[in-house]
């Protein structure tokens, strides 16, 4: 089966997936899969944003219904939560949005407010703003960096598999950066 094939029948259900978690680097790959015609770029960002919110609506009712044993249960995502609380505590219900743009914090911070008093609109409100900003920045990030290597190398067919090579590599560096942070961070809290 051809990468055009898959892409057009899994690609749209990998935005969803991705996003649902913590997804910049599936929402830059599918930016540029829209820029090279293998995905519509306004369904791209309308699924990376119906998979983020719906993210973070689970994440929030798990924190909601389930209050902090979900962080004595992950003990991973307990050592984000004072970061998480201390941003919610000083910026209240805006936390949302700037959480949206915080590898690491998005899950905590989405249970964190799903612990806290705010309203559901409100909740929902935020989300909807960020989500959707969110959703439409990091796609066009990856669009404009396939049209970068357009301009670069031309039409190149043959290109296209060396830049998103580069696209997975760069996505790679910055998932092993952060868990090497993190190990950093627990080995200097023991």
């Amino acid at each position: 089966m051809s990468p055009e094939l898959l892409l057009e029948r899994f690609g749209y259900f990998a935005v969803y997936l991705g996003t649902f978690l913590e997804g910049e680097t599936i929402l830059v790959l599918a930016g540029f899969f829209s820029q090279r015609g293998y995905l519509s770029f306004p369904i791209v960002v309308i699924v990376a944003f119906l998979g983020s919110i719906s993210g973070h609506i689970f994440w929030f009712w798990l924190g909601r219904t389930q209050g902090l044993k979900i962080f004595k249960r992950y003990p991973k995502m307990e050592k984000h939560f004072g970061k998480g609380i201390r941003m919610f505590e000083r910026y209240g219900a805006p936390t949302i949005f700037v959480s949206q743009y915080l590898y690491g914090l998005r899950i905590s911070c989405a249970i964190i407010v799903g612990l806290s008093k705010i309203s559901i609109p409100k909740f929902l409100f935020y989300e909807a703003i960020s989500c959707s900003t969110w959703a439409f920045v990091i796609a066009v990030l990856g669009y404009y960096f396939g049209e970068a290597v357009d301009r670069m190398l031309g039409k190149a067919a043959h290109v296209e598999k060396y830049a998103l090579l580069v696209l997975l590599l760069i996505g790679l560096c910055v998932w092993l950066y952060h868990k090497r942070k993190e190990k950093k961070e627990e080995l200097i809290a023991e």
